[in-house]
């Protein structure tokens, strides 16, 4: 009988894989942004869309099994790098048309975010299991992810309906940003636990 991976094992090994995808979804879509310029511009309603499948999901399931795992404390830096990139992916994107300048750096953008994805995975593949990760601290900061999600939609909603407010008062016109609860839901997922961990390193080291 085949003995089970330990709960930590199996949620790296989660990781990892979805970590891999996630690359290979990135490099399609700078393979789908070339088939638009070089040689059928229909591509881009294909790179709009792919991107929805895969662009917060796949992190936040990250973020899931590395909180399940207990290892949240050693790639938490890369994941919110991830998630801010990503906002400026989707910000750039459809800011873009307006203002030039935005739109050039969204391939930069894109480039960030695929090292910031090979971070992200490195540093599990290569790097040692930290200990003393205790189950009570996994679920504190699983608690903080479902408050940055709650409260990342409601600061998204207030926010999308001010942008609105203000876009009808100075150009006669509604303005928004598509999904930006989500976006904001997304990155307070990973902002809220990260900025506690931090404060209770913090705190370890004034006692010490």
């Amino acid at each position: 009988m085949k003995e089970k991976l330990p709960k930590e094992t199996l949620a790296e090994t989660i990781y990892l894989g979805l970590g891999i995808v996630y690359l290979g979804c990135l490099l399609i879509q700078f393979l789908l942004a070339g088939l638009s310029i070089f040689e059928d511009p229909t591509k881009w309603a294909v790179h709009k869309t792919f991107v929805h499948l895969f662009g917060y999901a796949i992190p936040v399931l990250m973020m899931l099994s590395a909180l399940a795992g207990r290892f949240f404390g050693r790639i938490y830096r890369e994941l919110m790098v991830m998630f801010l990139l990503l906002f400026v992916m989707y910000f750039t994107a459809n800011m873009g048309w307006k203002f030039g300048l935005l739109g050039a750096f969204h391939p930069v953008a894109g480039i960030l975010l695929l090292g910031a994805g090979a971070a992200a995975v490195r540093k599990v593949l290569k790097g040692p299991r930290e200990a003393g990760h205790s189950k009570e601290k996994s679920k504190g900061l699983l608690i903080w992810a479902l408050a940055g999600v709650a409260g990342g939609l409601t600061a998204g909603v207030i926010l999308s309906n001010l942008i609105g407010i203000l876009g009808l008062i100075l150009f006669d016109k509604p303005l928004g940003i598509k999904f930006l609860p989500f976006y904001l839901a997304a990155c307070s997922a990973v902002l809220l636990p990260a900025w506690q961990l931090a404060k209770r390193r913090k705190m370890k080291e004034e006692k010490e």
